[in-house]
């Protein structure tokens, strides 16, 4: 693919041109989802993946790796925890380590926001964002996308409720630079607590701020659901955290009183019980279970994607070197 970035942080990191490139490489990627072994890998050496994961993780990290074996590489899960990150050494001279030893890629989650901007001008390793801090999730908003298109949404004019703590969400800031590129009108719904502020809407222009759940669930196409993260509200009390079910959780019950049948997606982890039912999510209007199984195939996209870049300038230039460059 061409140009696709050595450092892909950010959805802004790419252009139409890559994401429906990725689009159709996750479709081929699924085509093989039950013979692997006919799956054309098109590498010339057999690369070396690392997943460094500096928060916690299941779906991500766990699809990420699986991607990795179905494309036939070799895959290094590097614990931060043992490693000499806990001695004080900088995740730069960590990744240059990393390249040194022959590792081709390293996927990444921090609870640092925009912490791999640093590496883009001159990349270390090849990177890619798998999550960090309230800043960026592309991954994810990349795999949702190609789940609204395999069942079928046509996202152009289709308004989408993104409803939680959207102000703290990686995952939605992903989404809002991503979705309206193909046509999508957004909400974004919940406490005032939970919503971005109106100067950081400044860069989303047209995106709608709502507290009002059933109003915006009567005007969208597709609900997507996020937890209350109350980790990343910085010691301040979440007040509205127990009327949260009764006044912004989605069930069957809400949908049927509304007249609402649509798609409702969640990026897990899901708190049953607060922002969604258990009846919902075992219901046919609940699309979860498409996202993670189709993660695996967006991801595999995106690591071809990146490992085919051909950029000759990652890492620190050492191969061939003697004592006599010295002189």
């Amino acid at each position: 693919m061409q140009n696709f970035p050595s450092v892909f942080e950010s959805i802004k990191d790419l252009n139409k041109g890559h994401i429906d490139g990725l689009l159709k490489l996750a479709g081929k990627f699924k085509g093989f989802a039950h013979d692997w072994q006919g799956l054309p890998i098109p590498f010339i050496k057999r690369p070396i993946i690392a997943t460094s994961f500096l928060e916690n993780s299941t779906r991500t990290k766990h699809s990420f790796a699986i991607a990795i074996k179905n494309l036939g590489a070799t895959y290094i899960d590097f614990n931060a925890d043992t490693s000499s990150l806990k001695k004080g050494e900088s995740l730069e001279e960590t990744l240059h380590t990393l390249h040194c030893q022959g590792v081709d890629l390293c996927i990444i989650r921090t609870n640092i926001s925009q912490e791999m901007a640093q590496f883009k001008e001159k990349p270390p390793v090849r990177i890619i964002n798998g999550g960090d801090g309230t800043h960026q999730h592309p991954t994810q908003a990349l795999l949702d996308l190609f789940t609204m298109m395999e069942i079928g949404l046509d996202l152009e004019g289709k308004t989408i409720s993104i409803i939680g703590d959207t102000a703290h969400s990686r995952v939605c800031h992903s989404l809002l630079d991503l979705l309206p590129q193909f046509g999508a009108k957004i909400i974004l719904c919940g406490p005032t607590e939970c919503l971005p502020s109106e100067e950081e809407m400044k860069s989303y222009p047209g995106v709608v701020l709502s507290t009002d759940v059933d109003e915006a669930i009567s005007q969208s196409d597709l609900l997507y659901l996020l937890r209350i993260q109350k980790e990343r509200h910085k010691g301040r009390e979440v007040n509205y955290y127990e009327t949260y079910p009764e006044k912004y959780g989605v069930s069957v019950e809400r949908l049927e009183r509304l007249g609402k049948k649509i798609p409702v997606f969640h990026p897990g982890p899901a708190n049953v019980g607060v922002e969604i039912s258990k009846d919902l999510m075992l219901s046919p209007f609940y699309f979860g279970y498409e996202q993670v199984h189709n993660s695996i195939f967006m991801r595999m996209a995106i690591i071809q994607a990146v490992l085919q870049n051909t950029d000759k300038k990652l890492g620190i230039q050492f191969a061939g070197r003697t004592i006599k460059d010295l002189a």
